[in-house]
């Protein structure tokens, strides 16, 4: 932590780097009197004309004179305090801003007729309600404008209170709770006040108890600073203790995500935003020690050009650093107390199960993981302050130029969380690549709006479309991943597996590196870092692979000390193994959760017809990820069921926590001979290298007078299935009819008990148990599917 003084000399940092922008502003500005765009900050509008459309957004910039007009800044030279030429020009921008207003109260932003929410209608109500109530304090502000002024005022906040946005951003209604209280501060109507109180609830109900809110459909952290930073201008005039229970959690959350390195945010969040808004936390920093650490490092960023600074913004979104770092300036909260921001905190792992975020320091490290982004990985060396690894996931491009990724928020993703890592599990997303306008769309879009835009309804509706098709168009491709983080000892060590279950080809493919893919307009700024960050494309030999198997296991390493990064690993998989595809398989398909749900209830049938008592401990061999388990542990609700699975991304996605499930070999399972009253094997022995030796290792685990059930394919239709493509994936050693099964009960010293067929149809049917007594009676059993061998220990 830097000594106070330090940090009390950089608050001038935050004066200079806005200040050095307020003339790219002004010449921005239509500043000639005469001009009927007098006040238009829109230069590409008045002057150039290469858009046809006043954009009401650059009017925030009145916020920005009007503080260098009234402040001053310590010793930081402003040249812009006090004159009147400012004055002038601020007052031009406001009275711009009225002309331009539709009817309904609203403004637009990217196209004619918009009727923008909060962004435009919020920022610009509050830029000029603030303005007006500076220049007031002074005296300075118009008598004669004060009716035009306060009535589009009255029209913008009526506005924001009857209306809403497609599409949750909870930065968005937070900008609505501040302007509405402000009007209220301002106008003193007590309508504005339920306004408010709507407004607040409505954003209340898009923050969660784990300190995030609701950004489209996950935790953004940049939008979050802006979060805090809004409710924080309203609490500065209103301690209503609500905003501060907010604010609190919020910071807390958000003070993971302030790197070592000193940079923020970025990819691990749902808007991969990379900007730090101070102002919340220096008006939070008397009350709140942790913002006032949050707001030092990040000014020491700023300092260093580490978080993103207005000069390297665009003209539309520079407009909002410069008040952001005005403000700050002149509220800048006196530190009191001690505060630590997690990397420099004693060892932890801290996991936010609704975000699905994996934050563990571990002695010099910090690594991170959003599983809510399909994986998302940062790692630092926390004394070098130094980006070791930067994973934003899977991206590729197939042979006919679809580009997928696993960096998508799917609620559909498994998240599991371990003791030093987690695990993501999922399908790969089709990315919606942005599209541009031609000329005749161009033209097409702009008649079309001005045609109809007029009607805010429609408007809305609208663009509530544009948002769908920018930012939420998406699609599970036929492609499996699974992303294994493992922090240990000397080395961060990732494995990837990937799986192609429909018919794709990947042209490249690639794993780690910094890269965005979801249209977000204030995100993609260059960052140094990025330098840092490596792509691995897989090589021709390791694309062969992935397309001709369909699947591959890839692995790489991270060596904590040095920072080397390995280069890729293929990792053979074991013949016969079942793995994810399987797990998802059996969620959708319905031949796989019919088969499930068929096997299962006959090893339960079983159990009860031929189990003396009530079992105690209970073993399936092969449980996958222990959906047939958790049928067996219902139907014997007091007996100990465990598992033996091969697959760790099977075990990862088991949600039953009543299961115990050990990874390892059903050919060599770690437990003591007799410690089962019951073994479940089903559909695993055709998959084994000997049968015969599986049956008797399973009998060797058996307690005295022991049950092992098996289930397994009749080799006929088995044959039949897999020439059709019904099991292609399925790898079998030995088909077993039922005179080997019997066989082989014996010689592992089991007694028969029920050795026959079942299962009439591979997707199940009407009163199917009835049909297949009928069957066995005519002498029909030998078209039944599915076998079912149980024997008892002597």
């Amino acid at each position: 932590m830097l000594p106070q003084m330090t940090m009390s000399g950089l608050r001038e940092t935050y004066a200079t780097k806005a200040l050095s922008q307020i003339p790219r502003l002004l010449t921005l500005e239509d500043r000639n009197r005469y001009s009927p765009t007098f006040g238009s900050f829109k230069r590409t509008f008045w002057l150039d004309k290469t858009v046809d459309f006043p954009d009401a957004l650059p009017q925030y910039g009145v916020s920005s004179l009007t503080l260098a007009y009234t402040q001053r800044f310590g010793d930081v030279p402003n040249i812009f305090y006090e004159q009147p030429k400012v004055l002038e020009w601020i007052l031009a921008g406001m009275r711009y801003w009225t002309k331009i207003q539709h009817r309904d109260g609203s403004f637009d932003e990217f196209y004619p007729n918009e009727h923008g929410w909060t962004g435009p209608t919020g920022f610009l109500l509050y830029a000029m309600l603030k303005s007006s109530m500076l220049l007031e304090k002074r005296g300075e502000f118009p008598a004669e404008f004060k009716d035009e002024f306060f009535t589009a005022c009255r029209k913008a906040a009526d506005y924001i209170i009857r209306y809403d946005e497609h599409g949750v951003l909870a930065n968005h209604h937070a900008m609505a709770v501040l302007p509405v209280y402000y009007a209220y501060h301002v106008l003193k109507d007590e309508k504005l006040l339920e306004g408010y109180e709507k407004k607040l609830a409505d954003f209340l109900s898009y923050h969660t108890s784990e300190g995030w809110s609701l950004e489209y459909d996950g935790a953004d952290i940049g939008y979050l600073s802006a979060t805090v930073s809004f409710l924080g201008k309203v609490y500065k005039i209103n301690r209503d203790p609500r905003l501060k229970k907010v604010m609190e959690e919020s910071v807390e959350f958000l003070s993971y995500f302030v790197y070592p390195n000193g940079f923020y945010a970025g990819s691990m969040g749902s808007r991969q935003t990379l900007h730090f808004y101070s102002h919340g936390c220096e008006i939070l920093a008397p009350e709140v020690p942790l913002a006032g650490r949050i707001a030092d490092a990040m000014l020491q960023s700023l300092a260093e050009e580490k978080i993103v600074p207005a000069e390297i913004q665009d003209d539309r979104y520079f407009l909002y650093r410069i008040p952001e770092h005005l403000e700050s300036f002149v509220d800048y909260g006196e530190r009191k107390g001690e505060a630590t921001l997690p990397y420099e905190r004693e060892d932890f792992t801290r996991i936010f199960q609704g975000g699905r975020f994996y934050i563990q320091k571990k002695e010099n490290t910090y690594l991170l993981g959003n599983a809510a982004k399909g994986g998302v990985v940062k790692l630092f060396d926390i004394e070098k302050k130094k980006l070791l690894l930067n994973d934003c996931g899977i991206i590729g491009k197939t042979t006919i130029g679809q580009v997928l990724t696993s960096q998508w928020i799917d609620p559909a993703y498994e998240f599991i969380p371990k003791e030093n890592g987690f695990a993501v599990a999922g399908s790969l997303q089709r990315v919606p690549m942005s599209k541009v306008f031609t000329p005749l769309k161009r033209i097409v879009f702009v008649l079309f709006m001005l045609a109809f835009g007029w009607h805010t309804r429609l408007a809305y509706s609208i663009k509530g479309l544009i948002r769908k098709i920018l930012v939420f168009t998406k699609g599970s491709a036929p492609i499996l991943f699974y992303r294994d983080v493992v922090l240990e000892e000397n080395v961060l060590r990732i494995t990837d597996k990937i799986k192609l279950t429909g018919n794709v080809r990947f042209a490249t493919l690639q794993l780690s590196d910094e890269f965005f893919v979801r249209y977000v307009p204030q995100s993609c700024y260059f960052q140094s870092q990025e330098f840092e960050a490596r792509p691995h494309f897989l090589n021709d030999e390791q694309l062969r692979i992935l397309n001709t198997e369909k699947k591959i296991h890839l692995e790489r390493t991270v060596n904590l000390k040095t920072g080397e990064e390995s280069s890729l690993t293929v990792i053979p998989f074991l013949m016969g193994s079942m793995g994810l595809e399987y797990s998802e398989g059996r969620k959708v398909r319905r031949a796989l959760k019919y088969r499930l749900w068929r096997r299962g209830d006959e090893l339960i049938r079983g159990i009860r017809i031929y189990f003396r008592g009530e079992p105690k401990d209970l073993l399936d061999m092969g449980p996958a990820e222990g959906k047939m388990l958790s049928l067996i542990q219902d139907a014997f609700p007091h007996t100990r069921c465990s598992g033996l699975e091969y697959s760790q991304e099977l075990i990862d996605v088991c949600d039953d926590d009543r299961l115990k499930i050990t990874q390892g070999d059903v050919m060599k399972p770690p437990f003591r001979d007799a410690s089962f009253d019951i073994i479940t094997a089903s559909a695993v022995i055709e998959h084994v290298d000997s049968a015969a030796d599986f049956v008797k290792i399973c009998a060797r685990l058996l307690k005295p007078g022991g049950l092992l059930l098996i289930t397994t394919p009749d080799p006929f239709f088995d044959r039949i299935a897999e020439r059709i493509g019904h099991v292609a994936d399925d790898i079998h050693q030995e088909l077993l009819d039922l005179r080997k099964l019997d066989q082989y009960l014996r010689e592992a010293g089991l007694e028969p008990l029920q050795v026959e067929k079942f299962m009439c149809s591979p997707v199940g049917c009407p009163g199917e148990r009835w049909i297949e007594k009928v069957m066995k009676k005519c002498g029909l059993g030998f078209l039944l599917l599915n076998q079912l061998a149980v024997g008892r220990k002597r």
